[in-house]
């Protein structure tokens, strides 16, 4: 408990496995951890969040998560497995655990079955549904509808029909507490997403449309027409975050011009004040020499 207990200490996850199985036997509830990982909303966890913003199917969402989940995932895999008209969702571990895992696996099952839940809304048929983990017996009684068998301790699974993975996604989230209505994901959530993954990186070596659209995990055609669907294009949305790293470089870092000009991607500092000037009013010494705390 001194271990889970520490804020900022790094717990290792054999520790955590035991500590959920100790809160089971404590509190008489085989079911614990899958009524806790059923009751989170996932939808505010970066990875799933910019899925959910970015995807139109089931199947560009997962590949979005998973990518993302293993950048951060570090006693298990996240992986995402099509075999003819099976897909698997899963997880593996990368140790063999010394003690059966039972109520992690029903942490991570009412968690990956949450998320299955949110990105498919109604489209989801629970009767075409496995749920594989090493003891079934820890899932509530409301995961009845699901079909439900046993694996080994190596890491629990989801497994539904590929056909499944070409369905729209539903832009309606679960609610976290019971009773509230659905929140629908407008889309406004994702042209403010697109606006800060661009500003993250457009002040290393400038952007097109292609790197444009890696940011948010679609082709360049997609990004253009959602886009174009909210009044804006991918130029104006360059220009736009080209110009907000110019005024935050230049009232508050001591790079030249001609430096901040090579970090958005100008190779003539003339066509960067040319740019700066149109959209500030001013010249980008004018607007240093104005709005800069060291003037």
């Amino acid at each position: 408990m001194r271990a889970v207990d520490q804020e900022g200490a790094s717990v290792h996850v054999m520790v955590m496995h035991q500590f959920v199985e100790n809160c089971a036997e404590v509190t008489k509830d085989n079911t614990f951890a899958a009524q806790i990982g059923s009751r989170l909303d996932p939808s505010g966890w970066p990875m799933v969040g910019l899925a959910l913003d970015t995807a139109a199917t089931l199947g560009e969402f997962l590949n979005i998560y998973v990518v993302n989940a293993a950048k951060v995932a570090t006693s298990a895999t996240p992986y995402l497995e099509i075999r003819g008209n099976i897909t698997t969702f899963g997880e593996e571990r990368r140790f063999k655990p010394l003690i059966e895992p039972r109520q992690n696996d029903g942490f991570m099952i009412s968690l990956k079955l949450s998320i299955l839940e949110n990105a498919l809304g109604p489209a989801l048929e629970p009767e075409k549904v496995l749920l594989v983990l090493c003891d079934p017996l820890v899932l509530p009684k409301k995961y009845a509808r699901y079909q439900s068998i046993k694996g080994n301790n190596m890491g629990p699974r989801i497994q539904f029909p590929s056909e499944w993975l070409a369905v729209p996604l539903s832009r309606y989230l679960r609610a976290v507490e019971p009773g509230l209505p659905p929140r629908k994901m407008g889309q406004d959530d994702f042209l403010s997403s697109f606006r800060g993954l661009l500003e993250q990186s457009i002040g290393e070596g400038g952007m097109n449309l292609d790197g444009a659209a890696k940011l948010v995990h679609m082709n360049s055609k997609k990004l253009s027409r959602t886009l174009f669907s909210l009044g804006t294009t991918v130029s104006q949305e360059v220009s736009r975050a080209k110009m907000n790293h110019a005024k935050a470089a230049l009232s508050t870092s001591t790079l030249s011009i001609q430096e901040i000009a090579s970090s958005l991607g100008y190779t003539d500092a003339s066509n960067f004040a040319r740019a700066f000037s149109k959209d500030a009013g001013l010249s980008p010494s004018a607007y240093r020499l104005k709005y800069s705390p060291q003037k």
